[in-house]
C-alpha cells in the first residue's frame, strides 16, 4: 500500500480499512503512520551479506562493504533512502531504524574490527564504533544526496583512510586484493 499510493497519503484508518481490522488494532501495534511505514520498509530492504571469516578482517570488511554498497546502487538504496527520511519523523522511527538497520550491521562489522584486533591486524585501543561510523557514514551520505557514485574506487579509498589509521602495520595500507568479481 506505501508503494501504491506514498507515504503523504498513507494513513493508519485506511491501512486499518485495506486490512480489514479496526483503527485500534492497527494502533494497538504502531503509534503513527511512521513507524508503520518504517516496518514496511525494513520488510523491503535486501538482507545483510554475512560477513565471512578469510583469515584477514581488512579483506572481509573490504567484501562487506562492496557488497553493501552494490545493494545500495540497486531497489535497496532508495528503501534506505525513505527509511533514513522516515527516521526524521519522530523517535519511534528512528528507534526502529536504528534497531533493526543500523545496529545489526554495526554489531557485524565491529565484531570484525574486534577479530581483526586479536589477530593483530589493528591496534586494539581503537574505538570501534566510530570505525564503523567513519566507514558507513561516506556511504550513506552519498545515498542521501547523490553526489557521487559509490563505486569500488571509493570503497578502496574509504577503506585506506579508514583502517589504514587503526592498522598496526604499514604494508595493510597496499592495494587490497578485493575487486568487484568477488562481490
Amino acid at each position: 500500500m506505501l508503494e501504491e499510493i506514498g507515504f503523504d497519503k498513507l494513513s493508519l484508518e485506511g491501512v486499518a480499512a485495506r486490512a480489514g481490522v479496526g483503527k485500534a488494532t492497527i494502533y494497538r501495534w504502531w503509534p503513527n503512520k511512521s513507524a508503520l511505514a518504517m516496518e514496511a520498509l525494513l520488510r523491503a530492504v535486501e538482507p545483510m551479506p554475512a560477513i565471512g571469516d578469510s583469515g584477514s578482517a581488512r579483506e572481509d570488511i573490504g567484501l562487506h562493504m562492496l557488497q553493501l554498497s552494490q545493494l545500495l546502487r540497486g531497489k535497496s538504496g532508495r528503501v534506505v533512502r525513505e527509511m533514513i527520511a522516515l527516521a526524521q519523523f519522530d523517535e519511534e522511527s528512528k528507534r526502529i531504524f536504528n534497531d533493526n538497520y543500523l545496529e545489526p550491521r554495526r554489531l557485524a562489522l565491529v565484531n570484525v574490527l574486534r577479530r581483526g584486533a586479536q589477530r593483530g591486524e589493528f591496534r586494539d585501543d581503537a574505538d570501534l564504533n566510530l570505525v564503523f561510523d567513519l566507514l558507513y557514514a561516506p556511504l550513506l551520505q552519498r545515498l542521501l544526496t547523490g553526489s557521487a557514485d559509490i563505486d569500488e574506487r571509493q570503497i578502496q579509498s574509504q577503506l585506506k583512510l579508514v583502517l589504514g589509521s587503526i592498522a598496526l602495520s604499514q604494508p595493510f595500507l597496499a592495494t587490497s586484493k578485493i575487486s568487484s568479481q568477488q562481490a
